[in-house]
């Protein structure tokens, strides 16, 4: 097939499956561009690597599962694209490619007019996925592509090498007339991205008919010529929220009906009816994720901050800082140092929730309160932590990870793992030892050596330092909740009822939570957790203090106030509500200190 001008008169398996990842290559190689140019719906710089990403999942898929059969391979090929979509371009995309799936359904072979009626049926459903459908975007590029191809058919062209050729040409004609039909990318001086990476594959598959190259997948892509993108609005909707629904005769009409009634933009509803990817932009990810769960079983659910992921584009230094939501960071110091946060998932008998995205602390422990059984935490898995690594690579940062103690928790395996499977990229791990307030610490004095300028080595070697000197301690008001997460025996409870004490916790040395010591009396009291912090503190050393409560705002303001009183050299001392990765475990009404000294070289 490739390398040579003799006519193709058909494509079996093989040699789609070769010209697809033929294209995919080259995507992979335009992405930086892609996120460059990204302006709608939004400029969060990240339609590059959507496109990339979703396609690579096609890649992973289709080489474990060889096909002999077209309609075979196109089987693996959208389903694979569903599962892994990702972003407004990504679900287009995976919704072209099951409607093209849907038009090849027994077919072994591809001839021309076969290949043009199935790229015309994968444009038309590109067009149902979007509840608002917008001329000048990646469904206008597929439509004119598509079209194309039909009318060469229809005038007997037979030869799929001028099938291709010639419909790359109007796919690079529609693209450049994007501008016209889309006011804000003639403002920006751009063309919609997504249809860009959608010419980028097909030229990608022509080069590869043309002359047997292909793109290595994890090549780099340094075109400074991009246009600059300007300041522009990122409309009144923060999250870019996606979920994927299986079930039993799903009715995506029925599903995008109800979406459409939510307070949103950006509604993208893609697949079949066993497996439906939702994407759409909110304020409240909760609202999506609860409508969705009238329809079937929710097996995957994310939501990004558009506003952060914007704002990093103008971050200080060149190292960015990725924590868990374990850390419990104040929100004031996330927005105000650009930190990312990768939620953890809980679970409340079968309903999932994302930490802090999807479920609120102060909703969570409501929960807790109300629930006979105690919720189950879990780890991040793998892809959360590689889409948001991803995404900073991309922009040309260096990243430094925080992660929840690995003797608490599987979440930095998760990140460790994630970090192995980047293609390029510095991307570095950081075990925090901690948890909670102690953990967050950390990843402020992290975020704050980066936007001095220090290196990701440099940002990772003050935190090898700062870890051991790290101290995080801790009250539960009710030690039932404990008892219920199985991290305190019965015994011990009822130990401590009978004796009028409570245990201070915390975070040893080797990451593990064990016991510092008693506090006389039953409860969370805040005075006592204040002595018995100031007592692990030098006297003339300078340290920065993070609060952690568990829905106790009153006993937390309690316990800064009597260190602030009893201590007189304190850098900082913020007060954060606790999420359920220790919240789970201390109850409502617990309170947690973090405490360390102040780093010399942020003096």
């Amino acid at each position: 097939m490739p390398g040579s001008s003799v006519a193709i008169s058909y494509l079996d398996a093989p040699r789609l499956l070769r010209a697809l990842s033929a294209g995919i290559g080259h995507l992979f190689q335009r992405r930086e561009y892609l996120n460059k140019i990204n302006v709608f719906p939004v400029p969060d710089g990240d339609t590059g690597t959507n496109m990339a990403f979703t396609f690579k999942t096609i890649l992973e898929a289709t080489a474990s599962s060889p096909c002999g059969r077209v309609d075979e391979l196109m089987d693996h090929v959208a389903a694979a694209a569903l599962e892994g979509a990702r972003g407004n371009s990504g679900a287009i995309m995976a919704q072209f490619l099951h409607g093209m799936r849907e038009a090849v359904a027994g077919r072994r072979l591809l001839t021309a007019e076969s290949l043009a009626m199935a790229t015309q049926a994968g444009a038309r459903a590109a067009w149902t996925a979007m509840s608002s459908p917008v001329p000048g975007t990646l469904p206008t590029v597929l439509e004119d592509f598509s079209e194309d191809l039909v009318r060469q058919t229809s005038q007997d062209e037979q030869d799929i090498r001028e099938l291709i050729r010639h419909g790359l040409k109007r796919a690079q004609e529609s693209l450049a007339n994007t501008p016209n039909q889309l006011a804000v990318l003639k403002q920006a001086g751009v063309v919609d991205a997504g249809g860009q990476g959608f010419v980028d594959l097909l030229e990608g598959i022509w080069t590869y008919i043309e002359s047997g190259a292909v793109d290595p997948v994890a090549g780099e892509w340094n075109d400074e010529s991009a246009a600059p993108v300007g300041d522009f609005a990122l409309g009144k909707h923060r999250f870019c929220t996606e979920c994927v629904l299986e079930g039993i005769d799903l009715d995506r009409d029925a599903v995008m009906a109800l979406l459409e009634t939510l307070d949103a933009s950006s509604l993208i509803v893609a697949g079949g009816r066993q497996r439906v990817r939702v994407h759409i932009h909110v304020n409240n990810p909760a609202e999506v994720f609860l409508a969705c769960e009238d329809f079937g079983t929710i097996t995957q659910q994310k939501a990004d901050d558009m506003k952060r992921q914007h704002g990093m584009l103008n971050l200080a230094g060149e190292t960015a800082v990725v924590v868990d939501s374990g850390g419990d960071l104040p929100a004031s110091e996330v927005d105000r140092l650009g930190i990312h946060v990768v939620p953890v998932r809980l679970s409340f008998g079968d309903r999932e929730y994302l930490d802090g995205v999807s479920l609120t602390p102060k909703e969570f422990y409501r929960l807790l309160a109300e629930s006979a059984e105690a919720p189950l935490t879990s780890q991040p898995p793998p892809q959360d932590f590689s889409r948001v690594f991803s995404l900073l690579i991309s922009h040309g940062y260096s990243v430094v990870y925080i992660g929840l103690s690995g003797q608490l928790s599987g979440t930095i395996s998760a990140a460790r793992l994630a970090a192995s499977r980047a293609e390029s990229g510095d991307i570095r791990v950081v075990d925090s030892l901690s948890a909670t307030a102690g953990q967050g610490l950390l990843a402020i004095v992290a975020a704050e050596a980066a936007a001095v300028g220090m290196s990701a080595e440099e940002v990772e070697a003050l935190m090898l330092e700062t870890v051991p000197r790290t101290r995080v301690m801790g009250v539960a008001d009710d030690l039932s909740y404990g008892v219920k997460g199985g991290r305190v025996p019965a015994w011990f409870k009822r130990i401590a009822d009978w004796l009028h004490f409570n245990p201070v916790l915390t975070a040893s040395k080797d990451g593990k939570i064990r016991l510092a010591g008693i506090v006389r009396g039953r409860g969370a009291r805040p005075a006592a957790l204040a002595r018995s912090v100031v007592r692990k503190m030098d006297s003339d050393t300078m340290y920065r203090v993070l609060v952690a409560h568990m829905d106790n705002e009153r006993g937390a303001r309690k316990v800064r106030r009597h260190i602030l009183e009893q201590h007189g050299q304190i850098h900082s001392c913020h007060i954060t509500q606790a999420g359920p990765a220790l919240g789970v475990h201390l109850g409502p009404g617990g309170l947690v200190v973090g405490f360390l000294p102040q780093p010399e070289v942020l003096r």
